[in-house]
């Protein structure tokens, strides 16, 4: 008895009688044997008899020249996307008589590529553009049966369900939206039967691969843009219900309370990142769009974004404010927007100064938006806890706030503490796996701290998980869907670190959708007073003791460091100075060395302080803290009130000049 290979994905030319003998018993309904028709193409047969598909049909239907110019022009993007992949099948298949076709999701051929002698065989039955080669009309071949199982298949010879078309061989693989994966296309080779091959069935899989890598790039260079020019009516329309609508009418970005818009106009749509709103695809005739808008849809909510290339995609705006009655446009600039005195989650960051006051202004903007949000500036600045505020002033307020410092972990430790891993990942793993970040941070912010000491084989990563809203655990293979606000934060110019490779271009404009430059301590020296009187007030309740009197020259003296750590640097020095002081009075005995130095020489001098001066002051600290710490530089970052790594940055600047460091700022090096 012989055993045939029903499962397999490549037909067998040994194969081709028996399946012969089983379509004509198949067509005249007659039971078939337990074996000799692979199960994929035994499937399609039955939907074909479903379909009432006549097997004696001679030929695929034709579709008029300007309905498939129309359908061109709306399949551009996925047309573009192509080329390049269907010219590499063309030099591949160059000498195998075949040919290269891309079809639309209703199996209606786009673009067609072969030598003149096989496209004439193949206009016979009209495999060429503008054939519809779905499998309801013309039963089973590769195209259809394709979309119909949206999986790759090669259909071989007798396998094919309409008797014309049985001397052809074919494969094709479906293309799918890297966006929402849905279907868009497909991508076939067809030939007389005798150009059957075991690697076409590969080839095409790659190239459908190769087109949803290239729309995955346009997608996010196209999204960017989007996202680059909406990013202002984000926070205009901060009070209402806003989403973004790339040009293909999927949803991009999201905001607002979506209760409260269901309230007010009883709109009942799931809207979700990557689903279609119905009559905002930019590609069809306006007339057919307006034509599909859902009934609850008001064309003054729709908002075109546009830039000097046309148009980009739609914003829609539901108002919510004044029970939804007021016009779209509101009339108070975003300035305008600001919180109860009571609940500003802001008000907890000491400090008066205009350069503090714009900050956080923005920041109190930006918080009700549900976008990730780079935070830029200097160590010490106080990152976390403006990412802390960003969260409690935020929809998410009532979610977890985890964070991460990336800069302080392995790569390894990273990858888990962020993924997560499942039992038995690796040696040590804890039995029943363990969440990662992701996962705790579900429905809250994650904060991802010195972003840019991320090891770049590990960008990639975040990145899917930034783009699809999905975590796979270490050692794993199930999906687990996150919704997660990112918040990030650097000491870098990331621009630098993306010129130079050491940073992912497309995770940076991901991460830096909207971007928060935090002030250093040393452009609000007007603030210096207000969190000195604030740290001598909580030191006084941490030791249990009245709060101490400053020496005004020790005031002085702190009022004219350059505080290179900012204000983990101050607080830092200052508590030192508060424990060690025995009496009520913390005099200038207690300045730190570099700050003591620093008040020696402006009293010598009497001269303003210079940007020039304040970077020399930087590197006399950092020279002094190597040499206190006996050349550790573990202990003088700690000293200094920064990280390790940021230290080292600060090194390699001071070598390129001419003095030298201390001889021992080697020796604990990898302390």
């Amino acid at each position: 008895m012989r055993f045939f290979h029903c499962d397999s994905l490549i037909p067998n030319i040994g194969d081709e009688p028996v399946v012969a003998s089983a379509w004509e018993r198949f067509v005249q309904d007659k039971p078939l044997a337990a074996d000799g028709v692979r199960k994929v193409v035994l499937a399609s047969w039955q939907r074909c008899r479903s379909d009432a598909v006549d097997p004696g049909t001679h030929f695929a239907p034709g579709t008029a020249a300007e309905y498939v110019r129309q359908l061109q022009r709306q399949n551009q993007d996925l047309c573009d996307a192509a080329r390049p992949a269907l010219e590499d099948l063309r030099d591949i298949l160059r000498e195998c008589g075949t040919l290269i076709m891309l079809g639309d999701r209703s199996g209606t051929i786009l673009q067609l590529n072969g030598e003149t002698r096989v496209r004439s065989v193949g206009e016979e039955i009209n495999l060429a553009t503008g054939g519809c080669w779905n499998e309801e009309v013309i039963g089973t071949n590769a195209i259809g049966t394709a979309i119909a199982m949206a999986a790759p298949v090669q259909i071989h010879a007798n396998e094919h369900f309409c008797l014309d078309v049985k001397r052809w061989t074919c494969a094709a693989a479906p293309v799918f939206d890297p966006f929402d994966r849905t279907l868009l296309g497909v991508v076939d080779v067809s030939g007389v039967k005798e150009t059957l091959h075991g690697h076409t069935l590969g080839l095409v899989m790659a190239a459908a691969r190769q087109i949803e890598c290239e729309l995955s790039r346009r997608d996010a260079a196209l999204h960017e843009r989007l996202l680059t020019r909406a990013i202002d009516n984000f926070i205009r329309y901060a009070s209402d219900y806003v989403v973004l609508i790339d040009g293909r009418g999927r949803v991009v970005r999201i905001n607002g309370d979506a209760q409260a818009m269901r309230d007010l106009y009883g709109v009942r749509f799931p809207v979700q990142v990557g689903s279609p709103l119905p009559g905002l695809d930019l590609a069809l005739p306006e007339p057919n769009r307006r034509s599909q808008y859902p009934d609850w849809l008001r064309a003054e909510w729709l908002h075109p974004v546009t830039d000097h290339d046309g148009m980009l995609g739609t914003m829609l705006v539901i108002p919510l404010g004044a029970g939804g009655n007021r016009r779209t446009a509101v009339s108070l600039p975003p300035a305008a927007v600001t919180m109860p005195a009571g609940d500003d989650a802001f008000g907890n960051i000491i400090g008066e100064s205009e350069a503090l006051e714009a900050t956080k202004a923005r920041a109190r903007r930006i918080a009700r938006l549900d976008l990730p949000v780079l935070l830029l500036g200097e160590t010490g600045a106080g990152k976390e806890l403006f990412a802390r505020a960003l969260h409690r002033a935020g929809h998410r307020a009532e979610g977890p706030f985890i964070a991460v410092n990336c800069g302080a972990l392995t790569r390894e430790l990273l990858a888990s503490e962020l993924f997560g891993y499942a039992e038995g990942a690796f040696t040590g793993a804890r039995r029943g796996g363990l969440p990662g970040k992701f996962e705790q941070a579900d429905r809250g912010t994650l904060f991802l701290d010195e972003i840019g000491e991320m090891p770049l084989d590990m960008q990639p990563h975040l990145l899917r998980v930034l783009q699809d809203g999905v975590v796979v655990r270490l050692g794993d293979t199930r999906e687990r869907r996150v919704s997660v606000r990112l918040i990030a934060a650097t000491n870098r110019n990331l621009d630098k670190e993306v010129a130079a490779g050491r940073f992912r271009e497309d995770l940076y404009h991901r991460l830096c959708v909207v971007s928060l430059q935090l002030p250093a301590l040393r452009e609000r020296p007007a603030d210096i007073g207000l969190i000195i009187d604030h740290l001598n007030r909580e030191m006084a309740r941490k030791y249990g003791c009245e709060p101490k009197q400053l020496d005004p020259d020790a005031r002085e003296a702190l009022f004219g460091y350059s505080w290179p750590g900012n204000v983990r640097e101050l607080r830092n020095v200052f508590e030192v100075m508060f424990a060690l002081t025995e009496g009520g009075i913390i005099d200038t005995s207690l300045l730190p060395p570099a700050i003591a130095r620093t008040a020696d020489m402006s009293a010598s001098t009497a001269m303003p302080i210079s940007f020039g001066n304040l970077k020399e002051m930087e590197r006399q600290a950092i020279r002094d803290a190597i040499a206190n710490a006996h050349g550790n530089m573990s202990m003088a970052a700690r000293a200094l009130g920064i990280s390790r790594s940021t230290l080292y940055v600060k090194l390699a600047a001071i070598r390129a000049q001419p003095e030298s460091l201390p001889k021992n700022e080697n020796r604990d090096r990898a302390t």
